[in-house]
């Protein structure tokens, strides 16, 4: 069930209303959501037909709540992304970009994915992780857009041009804006019939032997990548639990590699260090792709 949040589809002042005029080009500027070259290459392969809004007409024409496949597809990426802290995104206002026009939040078919900052800035370890398997997806969710971190990525446009980079008013860098056409918020894509055909955008690793054959079980939601970061400090403490009181395992070098396997909890996230499980403030880590060298004086 996902929990009430503060974000755009709440508050005219921080609109997601998505228009061509929000779209600034290209994307070539660093900071922004770029998805992985995998990613890309399978978003390049989706196509989702563009659903409007019908017209505002003094909010006669609103929903009155996220449709079924919205909500099922935000209960599934809540369970199945660590880090996604809840999701909302009904709202019956129009469209900021066009008052003459409903918000697509007010069709139902709109949902904002939120994600804590760090440090005032997006958690791209989650988020990104998030943003490509949608686009990777598109077509069979029946995702149309997706606005993430001063970035937006549009099923419609022609493959070589579906990313562009985002000039509206909230850069999106604490949540995600995802709308589904018609048809998958009304659940006729592919992938609310056959969750197996959802892919990652990252390669998966070699399968082992077939078994015998057995009943086929229940598709599982596809297997998410964990996230790997840098420590970027020398002598990081590896605590038992979250918070300076917890006992210290073992310190990690500038540099160390880390894989995320729970939080952040107050700032704290639960990693695996060569074998060793533990908590390290999340202060002195940076995600793998952000990482340089340099910031060890290597």
């Amino acid at each position: 069930m996902a929990t009430a949040a503060v974000g755009c589809a709440a508050d005219e002042g921080d609109s997601d209303d998505w228009d061509e005029a929000s779209d600034v080009g290209e994307i070539a500027v660093a900071g922004r959501w770029t998805p992985s070259a995998s990613a890309s290459a399978a978003g390049d392969r989706q196509w989702a037909r563009y659903d409007d809004a019908p017209s505002w007409s003094g909010g006669r024409n609103c929903g009155g709540g996220l449709l079924a496949g919205t909500r099922e597809l935000g209960d599934h990426l809540q369970r199945s992304f660590r880090g996604v802290r809840s999701y909302d995104g009904y709202a019956c206002r129009a469209n900021t970009a066009n008052t003459s026009q409903m918000s697509v939040h007010g069709t139902g078919r709109a949902l904002d994915v939120f994600i804590p900052l760090i440090r005032g800035q997006a958690d791209n370890t989650v988020g990104d992780a998030v943003a490509n398997w949608l686009i990777a997806n598109a077509s069979s969710l029946g995702v149309q857009l997706v606005i993430w971190d001063r970035s937006t990525w549009n099923a419609s446009r022609p493959a070589g041009s579906k990313l562009r980079a985002y000039g509206g008013p909230h850069p999106h860098n604490d949540h995600l804006h995802i709308e589904l056409n018609t048809d998958g918020a009304a659940r006729r894509t592919a992938w609310f019939r056959d969750r197996s055909v959802a892919t990652s955008p990252t390669p998966a690793p070699a399968p082992a032997p077939a078994p015998a054959p057995a009943p086929a079980p229940t598709p599982a939601p596809a297997p998410v990548t964990l996230p790997r970061m840098r420590v970027v400090a020398g002598g990081l403490n590896l605590r038992r639990s979250a918070g300076t009181s917890g006992a210290i395992i073992t310190a990690m070098p500038c540099g160390a590699q880390v894989t995320v396997v729970g939080g952040p909890v107050s700032g704290w996230y639960n990693v695996d260090y060569n074998g060793v499980r533990g908590w390290a403030s999340g202060s002195y880590l940076t995600p793998e792709a952000s990482y340089r060298a340099s910031v060890c004086g290597s």
